[in-house]
C-alpha cells in the first residue's frame, strides 16, 4: 500500500520537478556561468564564449552608469516606499473608519493598479506632464504658480522624479485594499475598550491596528522590495533615449548589456555584452536574498490573537 503511494507520490511530483528544473533552475545556474565569461550573443555556442574570471564583475562595479542605475534604484525604494506606504496606511485607515463615499473613493483609487503599466504611463506623459495643456500646468496656471506650470517635468533634469510620482500613484491602490481588507478583520470591540480606556485616535493606530496587520505590511514591503530591485518598464518607457542616466534601473541596464540599444539605423546603437548583463543578473539576486534576510530581522516574528 506504502509502494503504491509512493509512486502515486512521484508520478505527480516528477512533471513540476522537471519542469523546475529545465524552466528555472537550469537558466539560474547557467546565468551564473555566463556572467565568467565574455559573450558575444545570448545565443552564442558555448565554444564561443571567451573566460574571463571575475572581470565582468569588476568592470562593472567600476562603470559609473551601473552606480548611477543602483542610486536611482535606492532612491525609488525609500523614497518611493515612504510614500506608498505611509500615503497608502493613512487613507486605509481613514477609509477604514469610515467616510462620505468611502466606495467610491476607494474604487478611485485602486483604479491605476488595474490598468497596464504602459497606459499609465502614456497618461501621465502626455496628458498629465504635457507642457502645453498638461493637468498639472492647468493646476498650476489656476494657483497662479506660473513658474511651476512652465517646468518640463519628462525632461531630462525632471524625468526621474516625474516617473516616481507616477509610479507611487499607481502603486498605492494595491496596498490600501491590502491594509483595508486587514483592518476589517480586527474585532470592533478592540477598539470599543481603547476609546473607554481613553486611547487616542494616534494610539489605537499604532499600538492596536499596526501590530495586528504587521503581517500584511511586511507581505506587501517583500513586493515592494522586489519591485524595485526589478524596476524596469517604468524606467524603460520613461527614458528619453535607452540607458538615460536619469531614469535608468539595474534591470534596465541588464537589458541594455544583454539585448543592446537600437532605436533605429540613424540613432543610438550600442554592442552587447550578455556577461556583463549576467553578472548584473548575479548581482541582483544577491541584493533580493539580502534584502529579504534584512526584512526577516527587521519585522517581529509574533503574531497577535484576534
Amino acid at each position: 500500500m506504502k509502494k503504491g503511494l509512493h509512486r502515486m507520490y512521484l508520478a505527480f511530483l516528477s512533471p513540476v520537478v522537471i519542469a523546475f528544473l529545465v524552466a528555472y533552475l537550469y537558466p539560474v545556474l547557467r546565468t551564473v556561468q555566463m556572467s565568467f565569461f565574455e559573450v558575444s550573443d545570448i545565443s552564442a555556442d558555448r565554444s564561443t564564449w571567451n573566460f574571463v574570471g571575475l572581470y565582468n564583475y569588476i568592470d562593472l562595479f567600476s562603470r559609473q552608469l551601473f552606480k548611477v542605475s543602483f542610486k536611482n534604484m535606492l532612491l525609488i525604494f525609500f523614497v518611493g516606499g515612504v510614500l506608498v506606504f505611509v500615503i497608502s496606511l493613512f487613507f486605509a485607515w481613514v477609509l477604514h473608519k469610515g467616510m462620505m463615499m468611502g466606495n467610491l473613493w476607494r474604487n478611485l483609487v485602486y483604479l491605476p493598479t488595474v490598468i497596464t503599466p504602459v497606459a499609465m504611463i502614456t497618461v501621465w506623459t502626455q496628458y498629465a506632464y504635457n507642457t502645453r495643456y498638461g493637468l498639472l500646468k492647468t493646476i498650476f496656471e489656476m494657483l497662479g504658480l506660473k513658474q511651476l506650470a512652465e517646468i518640463p517635468w519628462t525632461s531630462t533634469q525632471y524625468a526621474f522624479w516625474a516617473m516616481l510620482l507616477a509610479f507611487c500613484f499607481c502603486s498605492i491602490g494595491g496596498n490600501l485594499l491590502v491594509y483595508m481588507a486587514a483592518m476589517k478583520k480586527i474585532p470592533d470591540d478592540l477598539f470599543e475598550a481603547a476609546f473607554i480606556d481613553g486611547a487616542t485616535e494616534g494610539q489605537i493606530f499604532f499600538r492596536i491596528t499596526m501590530p495586528l496587520i504587521m503581517d500584511n505590511i511586511r507581505t506587501q514591503f517583500t513586493f515592494w522590495t522586489i519591485g524595485c530591485i526589478g524596476f524596469f518598464l517604468w524606467s524603460r518607457v520613461f527614458s528619453v533615449v535607452p540607458s538615460d542616466p536619469t531614469t535608468i534601473t539595474p534591470a534596465s541596464y541588464m537589458y541594455d548589456q544583454i539585448f543592446g540599444t537600437t532605436i533605429s539605423a540613424n540613432a543610438v546603437a550600442s554592442d552587447t555584452n550578455v556577461g556583463m548583463g549576467a553578472a548584473i543578473g548575479v548581482v541582483l539576486c544577491l541584493v533580493t536574498v539580502a534584502a529579504m534576510a534584512v526584512i526577516n530581522l527587521i519585522f517581529p516574528k509574533e503574531k497577535y490573537e484576534m
